[in-house]
Formats: structure tokens, C-alpha cells, sequence
């Protein structure tokens, strides 16, 4: 019985130890991948000059392209949430970005150091569907939770305003429909 136990685990080592990767494509540039809330899993890249996320499948093939619009003078901070059915009930696609300005105004950084960054970086947190219809903008924002409790979800949109000295934090509080 010993043999037999030991003889199925060489078996099975050596088996496995002649599994290779196989490389299916190399792509340029770097990958953000995410899943639906069907669980299909997507990869997506931004062209950063046409300002358009390009979504694929993992067959490499293009599933989506979306115009991601940014406020004047803004560049994008980071892809947070692509979702088919999370802020509303229709087919679209929907995304949660934040973006972010570099307002250096009156500032020298250099000379001085006390000046907090959260004084010249400005953010604003976006959701919009496919069509590049709005469905949220908040300024200051660039941090959300979605809280689920007793079948009902709530979107928790974290602020933090600057205003020189004066610096405050608010939580914006959205009803998700169902």
C-alpha cells in the first residue's frame, strides 16, 4: 500500500513538474484588470492623449471603448470601478474615476515646505456611463465605499476640502437604486 501511495505522488510530481506556461500575447504598456458583477473578468488601458478607456476581454479582443471626459486641465488619477449594474439597471457600462489638478497658484514649494499638498492637488470623483453621460461629480473627492446592509446599498463619497489653513473632511451619503 505504501508503494502504491508513494508511486501515484511521483507520478503526480513529475507530471506536474513538466507544466509550462504558455505565453499567449505580449501587449504594450500596463494592464488594470477588474471584474463585473456578473464575474466576467476584463482588463482595460487608457490612451492617455485620445482620453479613451479601451476595455477588453481576455481573448484580447476589444469589448468597450468609452470617452472618459475630464474637467479642463484635469488628468486622470485612477480608474476605480467598472461596473454593468451597480448605479443603475440599464445595459451601460459604468465608470467610477477620479481625477486630479495640480493647482500650484501662488505656491513655492521649494521655499516653502509647510505648504500642505492637499492645497495645490485638487481632486474630483466622476461616475459615468458608456455614453459619457454623468451620473455623479463630486469635487474634492477622490475615495467612495459601497456599503450593503439589509438588501440596500449605499455609495459613501469621501471629501477632503482645503482652503489655505482651514481643512475639512464630509461624507457624501447616495442612495443606490435597486
Amino acid at each position: 500500500m505504501k508503494a502504491l501511495i508513494i508511486s501515484i505522488g511521483i507520478l503526480f510530481l513529475a507530471s506536474t513538474s513538466f507544466a509550462q506556461l504558455v505565453q499567449d500575447e505580449t501587449v504594450e504598456g500596463r494592464f488594470r484588470t477588474f471584474q463585473l458583477d456578473n464575474g466576467e473578468a476584463k482588463y482595460l488601458k487608457y490612451d492617455k492623449k485620445a482620453e479613451i478607456i479601451k476595455i477588453y476581454n481576455l481573448d484580447h479582443s476589444v469589448w468597450k471603448s468609452v470617452k472618459l471626459p475630464l474637467p479642463k486641465g484635469h488628468l486622470l488619477d485612477e480608474i476605480k470601478l467598472i461596473s454593468t449594474k451597480t448605479f443603475n439597471n440599464d445595459e451601460n457600462v459604468e465608470i467610477l474615476y477620479s481625477c486630479v489638478i495640480y493647482d500650484w497658484g501662488f505656491y513655492d514649494i521649494e521655499e516653502d515646505p509647510s505648504v500642505n499638498e492637499d492645497e495645490y492637488i485638487h481632486f474630483t470623483l466622476n461616475i459615468i456611463n458608456e455614453n459619457g453621460k454623468s451620473l455623479l461629480k463630486v469635487e474634492d473627492s477622490n475615495d467612495y465605499e459601497i456599503i450593503e446592509s439589509d438588501g440596500k446599498q449605499k455609495l459613501f463619497v469621501y471629501k477632503h476640502i482645503s482652503n489655505g489653513f482651514n481643512s475639512k473632511s464630509q461624507t457624501l451619503v447616495y442612495s443606490i437604486p435597486q
